[in-house]
C-alpha cells in the first residue's frame, strides 16, 4: 500500500516518494499547511523549499506557518501587528520596573537599591535553552565560600555607586565590553 502523499505534493498534485522534500514538514493531514497554502500559495512554497538545504527546510517550515498564523489571526498588519503588540506589552513591563525602582529609591535612598544592570551574566546564558529553574537550583547549590563571595560582588558594587559617580552614564563599560 502506498503512503498518503504530503499536504504540498497533494495540491501540486505531484507523487510523493520517499524522499520528498516536504513531507517532513507538512504531513498529509497538516492543518498547519492550509494556512500557509492560503496565505503564500503551494507553489511558493515548493520554490522556497527547492532554494534551502535540508537543514533550513524546517525553519523554513516553521516561519511560513508562524506568518500565516498571523496573517489569519490579524489579516492587516500579520506578524508586524504581533510584533508591535508585544512591544507594547514591554514597554509597560519597563515602564513599571522605572516606576517601581523611583518608588524604591524614594523610600529606601537611592544608594540602597541594587543595580540590576551589572549582575554578571554566564557567557553561554544566551545559547542555552535552560530556564530559570536551572539558574535558581545553581544558586541554591552554592556552598557557603560561593554564597560569601557572590555577597561581596554586591557590596563592592554598592560601594562603587555610593561614591559619588555620576550613575547617569548607563551600565559599566564591563558589561558593555562583554557583550557587544
Amino acid at each position: 500500500m502506498a503512503s498518503k502523499p504530503c499536504a504540498v505534493c497533494k495540491i501540486l498534485r505531484e507523487p510523493c516518494g520517499t524522499n520528498c522534500i516536504y513531507k517532513p514538514h507538512f504531513t498529509s493531514d497538516s492543518a498547519r499547511f492550509q494556512d500557509v497554502h492560503q496565505i503564500f500559495g503551494a507553489v511558493n512554497v515548493a520554490k522556497i523549499f527547492n532554494r534551502l538545504g535540508s537543514e533550513d527546510r524546517e525553519i523554513a517550515a516553521n516561519c511560513l506557518s508562524y506568518a500565516a498564523e498571523a496573517r489569519r489571526r490579524d489579516p492587516i498588519s500579520g506578524v508586524y501587528g504581533m510584533k508591535l503588540y508585544y512591544e507594547s506589552i514591554l514597554n509597560d513591563v519597563e515602564q513599571e520596573i522605572r516606576s517601581a525602582l523611583n518608588e524604591l529609591e524614594t523610600n529606601l535612598g537611592p544608594d540602597q537599591v541594587p543595580k540590576f544592570f551589572d549582575i554578571p551574566i554566564p557567557d553561554d546564558f544566551l545559547n542555552t535553552t535552560a530556564s530559570l529553574d536551572s539558574y535558581i537550583e545553581k544558586i541554591k547549590n552554592l556552598t557557603t565560600v560561593e554564597k560569601n563571595n557572590l555577597l561581596q560582588f554586591w557590596k563592592r558594587e554598592n560601594q562603587k555607586m555610593g561614591d559619588g559617580a555620576s550613575t547617569s552614564a548607563g551600565p559599566s563599560t564591563a558589561f558593555g565590553e562583554k557583550h557587544q
